[in-house]
């Protein structure tokens, strides 16, 4: 649309304030009360498609922190899981270092008793012969 003359007077409306009453077409005929009903039923469709837009965006932020949360719980899960397998092996490794500690142990003492059963009818025998020898000579 070409337009020949304007006339002058107030429109606000979403798409800005424009000042106008009249428009008029090249062939000199008004089409202001149809340009205006057209400008304001798209500025009414472009304010809820703005609305919906805004909804969609928060509905869209929800989502994805709900997503986030569950990412972030099943990844606490897992490390407590994770967690809860390595005390669990680390106290299994520390039950058999135990018992390997107090097998060894064991083995040590019984080789040192039988060291000091062998050498006790040693010691019995020297201790007699000390006896006999001191009572022998009194």
């Amino acid at each position: 649309m070409y337009l020949d003359n304007l006339s002058y007077g107030n429109y606000n409306g979403i798409m800005g304030k424009f000042i106008f009453l009249k428009l008029l077409n090249k062939g000199g005929g008004e089409v202001s009360i149809e340009v205006i009903k057209t400008i304001r039923e798209a500025e009414e469709k472009a304010e809820t498609i703005k609305k919906q837009a805004a909804q969609q965006a928060k509905q869209i932020v929800a989502n994805a922190n709900e997503q986030a949360q569950q990412v972030v719980e099943e990844a606490r899960k897992a490390a407590d899981s994770t967690s809860s397998n390595v005390l669990k092996n680390a106290e299994f490794e520390g039950q058999q270092l135990y018992e390997d500690i107090v097998k060894k142990t064991g083995v040590e003492c019984e080789s040192i008793l039988n060291k000091a059963d062998k050498n006790m009818d040693t010691a019995v025998n020297i201790i007699l012969e000390r006896i006999v020898k001191t009572s022998g000579n009194s």
